[in-house]
């Protein structure tokens, strides 16, 4: 398929539709965040957040995929400051790899540094930093299963972080606990770890039409006195029983500019739109695994308009449509015969 450069940023502290990870087929679905270091973003459905509350998302944090060193209480290589990062993975390096080695390894790892409540550039990680894998509905799936590696990197951090592993349903109220193997998740304590953890999700998570939010996040301030820990995650397994549909027929419900489609190929797809502002859009198209297959900028007019992605190959199957220009936005089903 013929890949487009995505140019645009998606505003707002709540995850929105654009931003949420579609399961499709029997599964499992897998990510080991090797490609932080290739890529300026997060993979498709994650986000990272800090502030964040029982029944608050949080903000968006800050997140940088430059290649960190710094840590494993190597002192030398600098670069430890607070905030969300791209860090070399514990299952690929040891607490006394150099910072030469942490740089170049592959195997990389999605984590933060907490620092102080009242950082200037990085507040409210201590507490309330989050992980989050966003999904925008469960249909055909039951029996989810989630699993990961929860990695404590700087042996040079006498703090202790308490960390919780939690789903929502829908885009407000309160988040749930989900219980774990091991049942207490914990980081620093001068430790360099590397832990798998696994848990079963309840079965109100089966069959959902609405968005479904997964995070692991930390809600109580980390105990103790001195450096705050790093921490990191790795080797996500989502696991579940049946065929993931992906109900999109309920796709539209967050948009904001009503889009339809007028017709669908496999070189061109051709969308109608009212638009209450004129000025430049972007239109993404999106296979049911969240991968992005088209991008176009446009420019619109006030009022309604048909606009077309065109110069794409891609084969028959249902797609999703989105435009957006970063106030406004649709989304659409697209169906390709």
């Amino acid at each position: 398929m013929k890949k487009f450069l995505l140019s645009c940023m998606f505003l707002g502290a709540v995850v929105s539709a654009e931003a949420q990870l579609y399961p499709s087929g029997t599964g499992p679905y897998t990510q080991n965040f090797n490609a932080l270091t290739t890529t300026t973003g997060l993979p498709v459905g994650w986000k990272v957040y800090s502030g964040s509350t029982a029944s608050s998302i949080g903000t968006v944090g800050n997140y940088s995929n430059a290649t960190i060193d710094g840590i494993f209480n190597d002192t030398t290589c600098g670069n430890i400051t607070g905030g969300f990062k791209n860090y070399p993975s514990a299952s690929g390096v040891t607490a006394g790899t150099s910072c030469a080695a942490q740089q170049s390894a592959s195997d990389r790892a999605l984590g933060v540094r907490q620092v102080s409540p009242q950082n200037s550039t990085n507040p409210n990680l201590d507490s309330g930093a989050a992980f989050v894998l966003a999904l925008g509905n469960t249909a055909g799936m039951s029996n989810l299963t989630y699993g990961f590696d929860l990695q404590s990197l700087d042996t040079s951090s006498p703090r202790v972080t308490t960390w919780k592993l939690q789903y929502r349903i829908g885009t407000t109220g309160n988040f749930n606990d989900v219980v774990t193997s091991p049942a207490t998740l914990t980081t620093g304590g001068h430790l360099f770890t590397n832990t798998p953890v696994t848990a079963t999700f309840p079965a109100a998570l089966n069959n959902q039409s609405s968005p479904v939010y997964i995070r692991l996040v930390t809600l109580d301030f980390s105990s103790g006195s001195g450096n705050r820990p790093s921490t990191a995650i790795d080797n996500v397994n989502l696991g579940w029983t049946g065929t993931a549909t992906t109900a999109i027929n309920d796709v539209a419900a967050n948009a904001t500019l009503p889009l339809s489609v007028v017709t669908a190929t496999s070189s061109a797809i051709a969308l109608n739109f009212d638009a209450a502002d004129a000025g430049e859009y972007t239109v993404m198209l999106t296979d049911m695994a969240g991968r992005t297959v088209a991008t176009k900028s446009v420019s619109v007019v006030h009022g309604n308009q048909t606009i077309t992605v065109d110069g794409i190959a891609v084969a028959p199957g249902v797609y999703v449509a989105k435009i957006t220009n970063g106030a406004a936005s649709g989304i659409t089903k697209v169906s390709v015969h």
